[in-house]
């Protein structure tokens, strides 16, 4: 099996467990697989989680950056070597947390929330302007 089937195959899996899971109001999105775990978006209640191959120093480097450049207002940050977590205001008024969980020597997990309820797109452009700095 070819690496382009493979993801096909991971990806179709990933939507058929997420329509399954329906009742628990999540949803996998895209990337490689749940298997691989890299790339791969699980929007749960509100929170956009992706997993990072990246040390969690470097994923905190990064967020921290990326929050910069998108002049989203910090009011608190904080981390250590096996969390951070980052919370503040858009510029339309919504809070946002934005929380980094060590998963390993190079993986982390990046989960953002919007607002109460979230906001999958800007939630979305933030992972992808953490994934430019890392």
């Amino acid at each position: 099996m070819g690496k382009r089937q493979f993801k096909s195959v991971a990806l179709l899996c990933c939507l058929l467990i997420g329509l399954s899971a329906c009742s628990r109001k999540w949803v996998v999105l895209g990337g490689a697989a749940a298997a691989v775990g890299v790339g791969t978006y699980a929007y749960i209640k509100g929170d956009l989680k992706r997993n990072y191959e990246a040390p969690i120093d470097k994923a905190w480097e990064a967020t921290v950056k990326a929050v910069e450049e998108l002049e989203m207002t910090v009011e608190s940050k904080q981390h250590d070597a096996f969390s951070g977590i980052i919370k503040g205001k858009m510029a339309d008024g919504k809070s946002f947390v934005i929380n980094l969980k060590r998963l390993g020597e190079t993986s982390t997990e990046i989960g953002i929330r919007i607002g109460t309820f979230g906001d999958r797109q800007k939630s979305e452009a933030i992972h992808d302007k953490i994934l430019s700095k890392l």
